[in-house]
């Protein structure tokens, strides 16, 4: 592909991006386009040929079983190095520290964080541990880690319309990038209310639906990634977690999709204590006279098990589930009691991270929080490692 055609198509894509310019536009306007046109130009043209060296062009990649973890913006390839070693064969690789698109106008997609991603998958590639792209925020969102049921994003459809640009962009440049990528995380966390008004900017599904056809004018290949939301009740105050959501929007019937959801639950036990020193609260555990243990935690699962029993031929991805680490032999418990639910139904899951913040660290002690030192031998590593040594088997 000559320098010229690189050029054009992404300006073109980048003017499909609403930022066209117009007889309108002022002198200060017209620069940030340029000089956006230039990076995207100069990025895309010094990863031309290692892309093209791993495309599988026209070759559906299915999902497989993946157990992995979740990865953040400051892993490098010692990292995967080590992480591949271990056996894990999937990284969730999730950018709210380092977003593929600026949060406020002009929405400039940001040559760094891809960048990094490109890194990420040659990397990936090299160590043989699959990618699962997770933009994980985009503008009209106010919170850094999750989304909530009153940001913007769910008022408004031209924040629809910004992401759907957003990934007809990304599926532009990753399309024939290979069987790397394990796929798209089109959302993280999205929340919806009990009583969604369809066809409304609250509608995930009608939003889903929008994506999958903007992605797949471009991207044939890979899997699409849906989200489940957690579902708000205002009459009774209580929030549903993720794998209720399966009931309340409809999920596009792509032929390569997979569905995710999330373990945080109970909050009171997975959440405890993460900003300063409090309670602890045990695990298993009795809550508003329900007691929690494994049993307890399957059973919450219920509608998104009969959907995986009912649909066999869609995976299901448990995208994050974890605990303070300093919540020892219990929090060990917790972990392995989420995994086996996961392996019983063959779902795949990504253990809330790997060397991204201490308060998840598998590597550091399971007693001490104020104790940081990585080992090989911590237990909630090597629990970890048990399971990721099946992939070795398949």
């Amino acid at each position: 592909m000559s320098l010229i055609t690189v050029a054009t198509s992404h300006i073109r894509a980048y003017q499909r991006y609403n930022l066209q310019i117009s007889s309108t536009m002022t002198r200060h306007q017209i620069v940030p386009f340029l000089t956006f046109a230039s990076l995207v130009i100069l990025f895309s043209c010094g990863n031309e040929k290692k892309v093209s060296a791993s495309a599988t062009k026209g070759q559906s990649v299915k999902w497989k079983t993946y157990r992995g973890v979740n990865v953040g913006c400051d892993i490098q390839e010692e990292d995967i190095a080590d992480l591949a070693r271990s056996g894990a064969n999937l990284m969730r690789f999730s950018m709210p520290m380092c977003t593929l698109m600026d949060l406020e106008p002009p929405y400039t997609l940001r040559s760094e964080a891809f960048q990094k991603l490109d890194s990420v998958l040659l990397w990936g590639e090299k160590h043989k541990v699959s990618v699962l792209i997770d933009p994980h925020r985009y503008p009209g969102t106010k919170h850094q880690w999750t989304m909530l049921g009153n940001d913007p994003f769910w008022q408004d459809f031209k924040w629809h319309d910004i992401l759907i640009q957003f990934w007809d962009a990304v599926a532009s440049r990753y399309a024939d990038r290979g069987n790397v990528i394990a796929g798209y995380d089109l959302l993280n966390e999205p929340e919806i209310p009990i009583d969604l008004i369809k066809g409304s900017p609250q509608d995930a599904g009608l939003l889903y639906e929008k994506l999958t056809k903007t992605i797949r004018r471009k991207d044939t290949v890979h899997t699409l990634v849906y989200a489940l939301p957690r579902v708000y009740d205002s009459v009774t105050k209580k929030m549903l977690g993720y794998h209720h959501g399966i009931s309340f929007i409809d999920i596009p019937k792509d032929d390569n999709r997979c569905i995710e959801t999330h373990t945080y639950f109970p909050k009171e036990f997975t959440h405890q204590n993460i900003w300063e020193p409090g309670v602890d609260i045990p695990y298993p555990v009795t809550i508003d006279s329900v007691h929690w243990d494994k049993e307890q935690m399957e059973k919450e699962q219920e509608a998104l098990i009969n959907f995986s029993k009912n649909n066999p031929d869609t995976p299901i991805l448990v995208g994050e589930f974890s605990c303070p680490r300093w919540t020892g032999d219990d929090g060990i418990e917790y972990i392995q009691d989420v995994i086996d639910i996961a392996e019983k139904y063959n779902w795949s899951w990504a253990y809330h991270a790997y060397r991204e913040a201490s308060v998840w660290d598998a590597e550091m002690s399971i007693t001490d929080r104020n104790d940081t030192t990585r080992t090989a031998t911590a237990p909630r590593w090597e629990l970890l490692r048990s399971y990721f040594e099946r992939n070795n088997k398949e």
